[in-house]
């Protein structure tokens, strides 16, 4: 299951903290980025292991400049952060955002890619902004290939695009990651949101990469 979500990352990662003039439309900017993801992941393969350190720190840089790791962190929690303190759901984007940076930085590099096509976004307007998805097919070394939907919002035309839920081949993955938040709760019995929320940067259930 991590592979499949590596291949939807890959492509979303690309995006740089330079400022645009004008916000891109949103498949606009996923076709544009994953070309300069597959440079810098060339870029690094090239210079051999003593770059990782570098590549891994640009991954988490773009992914935080692209990711809407706050809406995605509520989505994961579920019926929990409700309950949560204001310190406890900022603890938890933040170890979110770093568990993701660092597991898929470490595993961009085995992957090589081959094709991918962008098709146009299917956009609408929603209460608080836009929302578009936006659906790829790509296909790796072996000519699997692969139909990727970045579910994207923006709070108006002014904001860019970021990122809030990717769904590989029917596979949502902000419901994968909510009943992984789920079930280490439940096994961990009341009062374990702090446990589980420090948990995420660690090896137990909360960083499975099945």
């Amino acid at each position: 299951m991590l592979k499949r979500f590596l291949l939807c990352l890959l492509l979303v990662l690309g995006v740089g903290p330079a400022a645009q003039a004008e916000p891109l439309a949103a498949d606009v900017l996923v076709r544009q980025e994953a070309a300069a993801l597959f440079e810098a992941i060339d870029r690094y393969r090239a210079q051999g292991p003593e770059a990782l350190e570098a590549f891994y720190g640009e991954v988490q840089q773009r992914m935080d400049a692209f990711v809407d790791y706050d809406a995605i962190a509520q989505g994961v929690m579920g019926a929990y952060f409700a309950e949560a303190s204001a310190d406890q759901r900022t603890r938890f984007s933040k170890n979110f955002g770093e568990a993701l940076g660092r597991k898929y930085a470490k595993a961009l590099l085995a992957f090589t890619f081959e094709a991918y096509e962008v098709q146009p976004p299917r956009a609408q307007r929603v209460p608080v902004g836009e929302r578009s998805a936006v659906v790829m097919t790509l296909s790796d070394e072996k000519k699997k290939a692969y139909t990727v939907v970045y579910d994207m919002v923006r709070p108006d035309a002014a904001a860019p695009w970021r990122v809030r839920n990717v769904i590989v081949d029917g596979v949502n993955f902000g419901r994968t990651y909510r009943n992984q938040f789920a079930s280490a709760m439940e096994s961990r019995g009341p009062g374990a949101l702090d446990t589980v929320i420090d948990a995420w940067l660690g090896t137990d259930e909360t960083e499975d990469d099945g």
